[in-house]
C-alpha cells in the first residue's frame, strides 16, 4: 500500500443522521457534522423503487463519505 492512500471511512450513524436531515432540508451542499466543511454531494439518484433515492456525500478534509437513502413519504 502506497503512504499517502487514503481510504474513506464512513460516518457515524448520527452523524448520518444529520447530513440526511439536511438534504431532506432542501441544503445542496450540506456541512461535514464532525469538521464543518463543505460536503460534496452527488444526487438525489432515483433506485428501482421509484419512492427512495440516494445521496452520496462526501468531506474531503476528513475523509469520510457515506451513502444516505431517502424514502419519500
Amino acid at each position: 500500500m502506497r503512504e499517502n492512500s487514503i481510504t474513506p471511512v464512513t460516518f457515524s450513524p448520527d452523524e448520518r443522521e444529520k447530513i440526511s436531515q439536511a438534504l431532506a432540508a432542501g441544503e445542496k451542499r450540506p456541512s461535514c457534522p464532525r469538521c464543518g466543511s463543505e460536503l460534496e454531494a452527488e444526487g438525489p439518484t432515483p433506485l428501482r423503487d421509484p419512492t427512495v433515492t440516494s445521496f452520496r456525500v462526501q468531506c474531503k478534509p476528513c475523509h469520510r463519505m457515506a451513502f444516505i437513502t431517502k424514502t419519500q413519504e
